[in-house]
């Protein structure tokens, strides 16, 4: 559904004051996540709560739509806020990957967006059988693992990363076999398979119903390797490595999965785009509203609680919205 002006009315509150009338209009926003069961699609909801709350002329109402399909409706403006990925949206404005055969007008809009905030609540996972013996990247040599579906983005990734750790996949320094998580912890349970990439937050559902079956650790890459991995790899630089202290991940399952120390799982920006159209005083708001409340927002779920400040502005392939940029202005986190 397209709006009809740039921001939708979704009420008008008539108030007779002696002889006058006045109207309060407040703005509907949409934010198209990625799905129901997504972890953008929970903060936002969340976010939509926090505004009803505070704000007084801004609602905003929480749609499923996945990244591609939501960013090509943010730039036809039938949405106002959608999530991206920092290198997925970097091949939108090069009509690259998923984008290729968008149309020239599309790709123009997707040139004139700018950026809220971003997230990095989901990431790759590598996790492996505590028997496999495998503690580092380079202990995969000599052992089986899954990396993903045939085609996926994961596979090439984990390629490109075990690289700079020595561990050619392609030479066959391991045997990276090209299937999905859920296949291969049932082949790891079997003891045909060392470890497997999974993808998601923090509990990871798989992860923890595989906890259960068989003793499981996290395989972290080296964090000093992370600008050797980004020059390893296409859009590399919007490439960050995710830190989830040790407490997290036991708390996350109940000490079944072995965490001595923080791990650190692969994964880029999530970013919240919007037009650059949408005013200042509205970005700022919403943005001002979300991170005012980053406690409320982290305590909603385990997954949340791994939102925070100091990371929202890494990494992004966009710029930030001035409406935004004012708001950390403030905070005396950009000057």
């Amino acid at each position: 559904m397209k709006h009809i002006n740039k921001w939708r009315i979704i009420g008008i509150v008539v108030l007779t004051v002696f002889a006058g009338v006045s109207s309060v209009q407040a703005k509907e926003l949409v934010f198209s996540g990625v799905s129901p069961t997504s972890q953008d699609y929970a903060m936002a909801v969340v976010w939509s709560n926090l505004l009803a709350k505070k704000s007084a002329d801004i609602r905003l109402t929480v749609v499923d739509n996945g990244t591609v399909k939501g960013l090509r409706k943010l730039a036809k403006s039938q949405v106002d806020i959608c999530p991206i990925g920092a290198p997925h949206y970097k091949d939108a404005t090069q009509k690259t990957g998923k984008f290729k055969k968008d149309p020239d007008k599309l790709v123009d809009a997707y040139k004139k967006m700018s950026v809220l905030f971003a997230i990095t609540t989901s990431s790759a996972q590598y996790i492996a059988r505590v028997d496999s013996n495998v503690k580092a990247i380079s202990d995969f040599k000599g052992k089986k693992l899954a990396i993903g579906r045939p085609g996926g983005n994961a596979g090439r990734v984990t390629t490109a990363l075990f690289n700079v750790h020595g561990v050619d996949l392609k030479a066959g320094d391991a045997d990276g076999q090209y299937l999905k998580y859920g296949p291969a912890i049932e082949q790891m349970a079997n003891k045909n398979m060392d470890a497997t990439i999974v993808w998601g937050g923090t509990p990871h559902a798989a992860v923890e119903n595989a906890s259960r079956q068989m003793k499981l650790r996290f395989v972290s890459p080296d964090p000093a390797k992370l600008d050797a991995f980004r020059k390893n790899i296409t859009n590399g630089e919007y490439y960050v490595f995710q830190k989830v202290p040790a407490d997290t991940l036991n708390n996350a399952y109940n000490g079944r999965v072995e965490a001595t120390a923080p791990a650190y799982f692969w994964t880029f920006p999530f970013m919240m785009a919007v037009n650059n159209a949408m005013p200042d005083d509205v970005a700022y708001e919403i943005t001002k509203t979300f991170w005012e409340n980053i406690k409320t927002i982290n305590e909603a779920s385990q997954v949340l609680s791994l939102i925070n400040l100091d990371n929202a502005l890494e990494s992004l392939s966009a710029p930030l919205h001035p409406g935004a940029k004012k708001y950390y202005q403030e905070r005396g986190i950009l000057k």
